[in-house]
């Protein structure tokens, strides 16, 4: 399928809808082969990406740094605790992703954090997380070209 880039959050607590904001900006983008999808706070979004060969995936991550930082990880980077499940309502993105690539032939998984600064009632980000907002999309244009050299290669 290529590379599909899914914004994960919600808009209604300010930077918590971070990936949805940057999936909206990208879609201003002309991405030839690149499916950009808002993924809002629906697990099941990541159904129409299987078979992707890259999936970046963007949401709000505390880090512990300023607001508006950026950070890189794969899916495997993650150190997960063994939890059992009571519904599917308690899985998380990345229980989610582990699951999505188990199912379905998705390649690399990229995930793109972004810290947010609040995260309470409100549609807009904060100014230090909406500033950060062209860097942000800038760094996922340099994954999705970084995607598209290493596909290139053989």
């Amino acid at each position: 399928m290529g590379i599909a880039v899914v914004g994960i959050g919600n808009i209604l607590l300010k930077d918590e809808g971070v990936g949805c904001h940057v999936a909206h900006a990208l879609e201003e983008v002309p991405l030839p082969d690149v499916k950009v999808i808002d993924g809002g706070t629906f697990p099941s979004v990541m159904q129409p990406i299987e078979d992707a060969d890259k999936l970046i995936v963007v949401d709000a991550v505390r880090g512990g740094g300023i607001p508006g930082e950026v950070y890189r990880f794969q899916l495997d980077d993650i150190i997960l605790e063994q939890k059992s499940f009571l519904s599917l309502h308690d899985i998380s993105l990345i229980d989610n992703l582990l699951l999505m690539r188990g199912l379905y032939n998705i390649g690399e998984i990229t995930i793109i954090g972004v810290e947010p600064k609040e995260i309470e009632w409100g549609l807009e980000l904060s100014p230090e997380v909406r500033e950060k907002l062209p860097q942000i999309v800038e760094i996922i244009l340099a994954e999705v070209d970084n995607s598209r050299g290493s596909q290139g290669e053989t």
